[in-house]
């Protein structure tokens, strides 16, 4: 397996999500889609979208497109990757990550990267040393990716899609066990706290 040392930038375009707020009560509004602020704990989930009032003419490169990587810049920092959000604003809580050649890089295995604990170390240690205190584009440019061959990423992914697999037919699993549980109480407690 040949992995190569690269920056960040080197591989993909990053820059700032829109400051919406210059955007609002403004002339020439129009509905628009919004990706709005996700936690942490949602991160397995698509992001969040709302549709609001904003100022029409916005640049096409604050819209998400499929592939596109968010990375959020305060509290619980993570990257997501963009799989059914398109065509909607990215709003400056996020830096954008656009892969330049999606032949050498799978987005999904840089999201997977990015969200290492190892890297989200490196991360915080840069962080620490700026008087910001928070995630920036320039950090991001110049992120040192230990970068596997494509077929290496692929396989990554495939196998990590699979595991994730099982670890959600095990949470179901113990949901349904937790529920066996409450209902074995049912039977012997009854309507007895009801009255």
């Amino acid at each position: 397996m040949q992995t190569r040392k690269v920056k960040l930038q080197d591989i993909a375009k990053i820059s700032t999500g829109l400051p919406i707020q210059r955007y609002i009560d403004k002339e020439d509004m129009k509905k628009q889609k919004i990706i709005m602020n996700m936690p942490m704990l949602d991160i397995n989930e698509e992001f969040p979208t709302e549709e609001e009032e904003i100022q029409d003419g916005i640049n096409s490169r604050f819209f998400s497109r499929e592939h596109d990587i968010l990375y959020k810049v305060q509290q619980q920092c993570f990257a997501k990757e963009v799989t059914t959000e398109s065509d909607a604003i990215i709003t400056n809580n996020y830096l954008i990550i656009r892969i330049d050649d999606f032949k050498e890089v799978n987005p999904t295995f840089l999201t997977y990267y990015l969200n290492d604990p190892r890297v989200e170390y490196q991360i915080q240690r840069t962080i620490d040393s700026t008087k910001i205190m928070k995630v920036s584009t320039k950090i991001l440019k110049n992120l040192t990716i230990m970068l596997p061959e494509k077929e290496v990423q692929d396989k990554h992914v495939e196998l990590i899609n699979k595991i994730n697999q099982r670890i959600e037919l095990k949470k179901k699993s113990i949901r349904c066990d937790e529920k066996l549980i409450d209902s074995l109480y049912d039977t012997v407690i009854g309507d007895a706290y009801e009255n």
